[in-house]
């Protein structure tokens, strides 16, 4: 998911906007990517304008805005009100949530916003193909899934949904089966992630199936990934306490996982494509994520290579052109996790040369 710009909701009151007034700032202002258009109680027509990394806040007090990173593929909303919001007819509570153009956005007993999306990625970002939406909402118990597509890989693609029991948005990933996979293998194995509660692990509530795909809905972090977060930054990297900050943060989830016999190289390696922001903004939280279908045991060495080589440690990358080694999925987390370290600092993809030498040694 692509980094977000983000917009603060707190309480029913006249909209304060924390940028300049449309009156000031014309419509067409190039860095305008997208903006709230309301109907005032007098009838009056008015437009709120978001910009790139310059959040906007309706409600009492601008002082308590939450500064975004930059992007423009998805806005971002934090309501911190009492009462809730209504998005798209669905009731919202002290919850972040992604507003799409076309999206309606309800403060009870007050305002209604339409979001209209000016920008759909960075100009001078390369756009992503996104996959077709389905025609409508799908229902799956409490939750539904949504039209919007939040993004897409080689083996799932990930839909907005809503769940309507807690008032909050997830992330519907939809795994397509392989044929002749075996379902109860696979419910057991996502199901398995349910179990994990910690701060910085990406949350699984719920999974289900139909006949011919796996359903998992999970936590909806607004803020990106953390790869966009680092090559949108200002100078292409973190600073050093920021980047400790997110190391500590990896490092206490990964030890949350060790200590269940759990290994994140299972599907993928730590990577920053892999780690979400919780919600936009500089010192993130972040959540370790996308672990596909997950198997415990991860002090058994493994033959299964798998990552992107950039990441795997020495033996990993070593194993990929000599099928008879292995190696361990812990000890390559805990690799993977300092390559990330060196990536934030840097930005530089370290050890793009290694493949080509291990496969002369083999």
């Amino acid at each position: 998911m692509k980094q977000s710009t983000g917009a603060v909701l707190d309480s029913p009151t006249q909209p304060v906007p924390s940028v300049p007034s449309p009156s000031v700032r014309a419509l067409t202002s190039p860095d305008v990517c997208a903006k709230f258009i309301t109907t005032t109680h007098d009838g009056r027509t008015e437009a709120l304008l978001l910009s790139v990394g310059k959040p906007i806040l309706i409600g009492r007090n601008p002082n308590i805005c939450i500064k975004s990173s930059t992007g423009a593929i998805h806005v971002s909303c934090q309501d911190m009100s009492t009462n809730g919001l209504i998005i798209n007819g669905y009731k919202i509570r002290k919850t972040s949530a992604i507003v799409m153009h076309g999206d309606t956005v309800r403060i009870p007993a007050s305002l209604t916003f339409q979001c209209i999306q000016k920008w759909r990625c960075l100009p001078d970002k390369p756009t992503t193909y996104i996959a077709p939406s389905p025609p409508s909402i799908k229902n799956m118990g409490r939750y539904l899934i949504t039209p919007h597509c939040l993004g897409t890989g080689s083996y799932a693609t990930v839909h907005l949904a809503i769940d309507t029991s807690a008032h909050r948005q997830v992330a519907c990933k939809i795994i397509k089966r392989k044929q002749g996979s075996d379902l109860k293998k696979d419910m057991k194995e996502a199901t398995m992630l349910m179990a994990l509660h910690h701060p910085n692990i990406n949350r699984v509530y719920a999974v289900d199936s139909d006949s011919g795909s796996l359903h998992i809905m999970l936590q909806l972090c607004t803020g990106g990934d953390l790869f966009t977060y680092i090559t949108t930054h200002a100078r292409r990297r973190l600073c050093e306490g920021e980047s400790k900050y997110i190391t500590y943060q990896l490092l206490k989830g990964l030890k949350y996982l060790h200590d269940r016999m759990i290994s994140h190289r299972v599907i993928f390696h730590i990577q920053p494509e892999n780690i979400l922001l919780h919600t936009p903004g500089p010192y993130p939280r972040v959540q370790i994520a996308d672990f596909g279908l997950a198997r415990p045991r991860a002090f058994q060495e493994t033959l299964h290579v798998c990552g992107t080589i950039s990441y795997l440690p020495p033996e990993g990358v070593r194993a990929l052109d000599c099928p008879n080694l292995g190696y361990v999925g812990m000890p390559a987390d805990c690799w993977s996790t300092g390559v990330v370290l060196f990536a934030m600092l840097s930005w530089v993809y370290t050890f793009s040369h290694v493949h080509s030498f291990c496969s002369a040694s083999c």
